[in-house]
C-alpha cells in the first residue's frame, strides 16, 4: 500500500490493477488471518492455530490469480517506468523511503507469492517440533496438509495460466480454424499435450500427407504449414479427429513411405467403430513413443480406467470456480480440465478418485432425506451429512469417548457399505472412523461394523456399542461409545425409581446426559448418568440449552 497510494496519483485505475493485482483483497485477508492467529495463541483460545489455517484455506486461493499475473505485472511496471521518468523516480523514492533501498518494487511484488508457498514448510517444522500427544498436534498436521493443497492449487493455476497463453498462440497461428466442428475456441478441447511434424495416411487413401499436428485432451488437429508471418509460422487448417472415437495401436509393419525414409516408425490410429483407421509415421523410435504416450494419455483422460468401477457418467470438465473433490476433499487444481463431473448427479472428483465415488445418486438434490435419516435425527449422536475431515476437527477437542454418526458425502463405494460412518475419539487421542456395512439376506438387511456381530438397524448397533467396547471389531480398540456429540444436559426435578432393566434411576437435582429422544411421543427420553444408560420420564427433568448443537 505504501507504493500503491503515491502511484495512484499518476496512473489510471487499470494501470494500478495491472501492477498490483488484487493486492487490496490480499491485504484484507491477511489482516484477518493475522488477528485470528494472534487470538489462537492466547490462553483458552476458542480456535487453535491449525484451525485458523483451515479456515483460510479457501480465501488463500486468490493467490492463484495473483501469482499468474505476477510476471505480467513486473513487465508492465518495467515498461511504464521506461516510458515515464516521473513514475520511475517516484518508484525509486518509495523504495528508498520504505525499505532503505534494499529491495526494488519488482522484488517486493514477489514476496506474497514466496511466503504463501512456504506456509506448509513452516507448519511441517511446527509438526516436527510438537509432541504427538499435544492437543494441537492433529490440527497442525491437518493445517500442513491443507497448505500443501493450497500451494499445489496456486502452482497449477499459474501453470495453466501460462498454458492459456500458448493455446492462444496456437489459435492465432491457424488460418480457417473456424472450420472446426464446434468452433475455434480451443479451450473447450483442454490442455495441449503435444505438437509436431508427422506423416499421416488414411487407409482408404493411398496418399501420405505431411502435416503438423496438435494433440489436445479431446482432439487431434491437423494443419499444413502455410507461410511465415512476422517471424511466426502460420498454418492452414486441414482436419480434426475426436479422440474419444479412437484407440491407438503400434503398427508392426516395417514398410517405409515414398522417398522420405526418415518417417519410418509407425502408429495406428483406429476408430473404435472399426470403420476407418490412420497410420502415423514418425522419424524415430523415441518420437513414436512420445506420440503414443500423448495420444494414450488423451484417450485415458476422456475414458479413465476408474470409470469401470462405478456407474457415474463422468466427463472431463473445466470448473469456473474453486471446487473440491467429493471423495478426498482436496481442491481440483488448475484452470483447464481440473477434474471430472458426473453428467447425472454432478459430483466433482479427481481422476484418481473416480473409482472410489460409489454409486451414482441420480437426481440427488431432488431426493428427500431417507426415512432412516429422519428417524436418526432424533438422536444427539446423529449429525447428518459430514465429511471425515470435518468430523475429525469437531471431535478433536472433545472428551475421550465422544462419538457421532454421520452421512458420508461420497456415499457408499460398494454394495457392502452403507452411506453411514461412526467417528469416535479414542483413548489414545486419535479419531477412529468406522464405516457401517450391510448384509442382504432376501428382503432383510443386517447392519454391522464387522462380520462378528449383526444388528437389525443402525440405532440397535449404536445402542449395543454404547454398552460394550468395540474391540471385537477392531483389535486394541477397548473403547465404547460414551458421549454423544450433541450434549444435552437435564436436571432431575423429581425422583424416579426404575421398574425395568432398561430404565434409569433419577434423584432430584442429579445431572442427566440426554442421549436420545426416540421415545418422546410416549413421554420417555434416553439418558446417561455415569456409566448407566436407560430410559426415564421426560417430565421428571428440566432440560438445559444444548452445549454443542451447531453443525
Amino acid at each position: 500500500m505504501k507504493f500503491m497510494a503515491p502511484l495512484e496519483r499518476y496512473l489510471t485505475p487499470d494501470d494500478i490493477k495491472q501492477i498490483f493485482p488484487r493486492i487490496k483483497e490480499l491485504a484484507d485477508i491477511h489482516t484477518k488471518f493475522l488477528d485470528k492467529l494472534r487470538d489462537s495463541l492466547q490462553p483458552h483460545a476458542k480456535m487453535k492455530m491449525g484451525q485458523v489455517f483451515l479456515e483460510f484455506r479457501e480465501p488463500f486461493l486468490i493467490y492463484g490469480e495473483y501469482c499468474s499475473c505476477l510476471l505480467g505485472a513486473i513487465d508492465f511496471l518495467a515498461d511504464i517506468c521506461k516510458k515515464n521518468q516521473i513514475i520511475e523516480q517516484l518508484v525509486q523514492q518509495c523504495e528508498r523511503e520504505y525499505n532503505v533501498g534494499k529491495l526494488q518494487l519488482r522484488d517486493i511484488l514477489s514476496v506474497p507469492m514466496q511466503r504463501i508457498l512456504k506456509y506448509h514448510l513452516l507448519l511441517d517444522k511446527l509438526v516436527k517440533e510438537t509432541s504427538p500427544a499435544h492437543e494441537d498436534y492433529r490440527s497442525l498436521e491437518r493445517a500442513k496438509e491443507a497448505m500443501i493443497d493450497v500451494s499445489q492449487y496456486i502452482n497449477e493455476v499459474k501453470r495453466d495460466s501460462d498454458h492459456l497463453v500458448i493455446i492462444q498462440k496456437v489459435k492465432d497461428s491457424i488460418i480457417d480454424l473456424h472450420l472446426l466442428q464446434n468452433g475455434n475456441d480451443l479451450l473447450q478441447y483442454g490442455r495441449l499435450l503435444l505438437d509436431g511434424e508427422l506423416h499421416i495416411k488414411a487407409h482408404e487413401d493411398q496418399k501420405t500427407k505431411l502435416r503438423y499436428a496438435f494433440v489436445f485432451d479431446k482432439i487431434l488437429i491437423l494443419v499444413k504449414p502455410s507461410h511465415m508471418k512476422t517471424g511466426d509460422m502460420q498454418y492452414t487448417f486441414r482436419d480434426s479427429h475426436n479422440l474419444a472415437e479412437y484407440q491407438v495401436e503400434q503398427s508392426h509393419s516395417r514398410r517405409t513411405i515414398g522417398r522420405d525414409s526418415r518417417f519410418k516408425y509407425q502408429l495406428l490410429l483406429a476408430r473404435k467403430s472399426g470403420k476407418t483407421a490412420f497410420t502415423l509415421y514418425l522419424k524415430s523410435e523415441p518420437e513414436r513413443d512420445k506420440w503414443r504416450k500423448a495420444l494414450t494419455e488423451a484417450m485415458e483422460n476422456l475414458d479413465p480406467p476408474g470409470c469401470r468401477n462405478t456407474d457415474h457418467k463422468m466427463e472431463i470438465f473445466t470448473f469456473d470456480a474453486p471446487t473440491t473433490c467429493r471423495h478426498c476433499s482436496k481442491f481440483l487444481k488448475g484452470r483447464i480440465h481440473q477434474g471430472y463431473r458426473c453428467k447425472v448427479c454432478e459430483i466433482a472428483v479427481h481422476k484418481g478418485c473416480i473409482s472410489s465415488t460409489g454409486r451414482c445418486k441420480q437426481n440427488i438434490v431432488a431426493i428427500p432425506p431417507p426415512v432412516c435419516d429422519r428417524q436418526l435425527a432424533q438422536f444427539n449422536w446423529f449429525v447428518g451429512n459430514m465429511d471425515r475431515e470435518t468430523a475429525q476437527a469437531r471431535l478433536e477437542h472433545r472428551r475421550v469417548g465422544t462419538y457421532l454418526l454421520r452421512v458420508r458425502p461420497q456415499g457408499a463405494s460398494n454394495p457392502k457399505e452403507t452411506m453411514y460412518a461412526l467417528s469416535l475419539k479414542t483413548d489414545d487421542n486419535v479419531i477412529k472412523h468406522m464405516k457401517i456395512n450391510q448384509d442382504h439376506s432376501g428382503d432383510n438387511i443386517a447392519y454391522c461394523l464387522s462380520s462378528r456381530r449383526h444388528f437389525k438397524n443402525i440405532v440397535e448397533l449404536v445402542s449395543y456399542y454404547e454398552r460394550n467396547d468395540l474391540g471385537e471389531n477392531f483389535a486394541g480398540l477397548n473403547q465404547s461409545l460414551q458421549w454423544p456429540y450433541r450434549e444435552v444436559l437435564a436436571t432431575a426435578i423429581y425422583d424416579f425409581e426404575p421398574k425395568g432393566n432398561n430404565q434409569l434411576a433419577l434423584k432430584t437435582g442429579c445431572q442427566v446426559l440426554v442421549i436420545g429422544k426416540d421415545g418422546d411421543n410416549k413421554g420417555w427420553w434416553r439418558g446417561k448418568i455415569g456409566d448407566t444408560v436407560g430410559y426415564f420420564p421426560k417430565e421428571y427433568v428440566q432440560e438445559h440449552p444444548p452445549t454443542n448443537d451447531e453443525l
